[in-house]
């Protein structure tokens, strides 16, 4: 196996690992990842730029990078990738970390990113589903884009496409226990 030998503690490698299951130091730079990758142009830094960043232990610089939240996690990175290094498991991780050290970028599209990620989570903590008319509404709400998309709506009702009404999934209830479940595992991790 060949890695990247440390001359210090990487705190912030170690993080990642562990918060994703992966190995970063076994990435070797290929950059397969990012000729695969659908939204690598619309990063700051594509997966092999992330990983290396990661090696070098630049925490602030990978948490204030657009790359981990326009990752759309389709594994087609981690499927050509010669290590079989999960690169959307740390894009993730990353992700996560951010948040839970609350780091907060300024750029607009990573902003609205996160403003869905949180929504479209509570849809799913509260109903056991996504709820796509409130979550289209809220959005813009949050967004303060109070009529984008507007003109879709109409024929997406008519053609029965969103639902009016929303229905909680018979699971609604399993799944908000296990929601709880991962906070209090979550807490116990620190």
């Amino acid at each position: 196996m060949i890695t990247l030998g440390l001359l210090e503690k990487n705190t912030f490698l170690e993080a990642v690992n562990k918060k994703s299951g992966a190995n970063v130091l076994e990435c070797y730079q290929c950059g397969k990842c990012v000729s695969t990758c659908p939204v690598s142009s619309y990063m700051d830094f594509p997966p092999r730029e992330i990983m290396q960043m990661i090696k070098l232990g630049l925490k602030e610089e990978s948490y204030m990078a657009n790359s981990m939240w326009f990752c759309l996690t389709c594994s087609a990175c981690s499927g050509r990738c010669p290590r079989e290094i999960d690169i959307p498991a740390v894009m993730e991780a990353i992700r996560h970390l951010a948040i839970e050290e609350n780091y907060r970028s300024e750029n607009k599209k990573v902003k609205d990113i996160r403003k869905f990620h949180d929504i479209f989570l509570d849809m799913i903590k509260r109903y056991g589903r996504n709820y796509e008319l409130r979550m289209m509404a809220e959005f813009n709400i949050r967004t303060r884009n109070l009529f984008k998309d507007m003109h879709l709506a109409p024929k997406a009702l008519l053609k029965g496409k969103i639902p009016i009404g929303h229905e909680s999934t018979k699971s609604a209830k399993a799944i908000q226990r296990m929601f709880k479940l991962a906070g209090k595992l979550e807490k116990e991790k620190r």
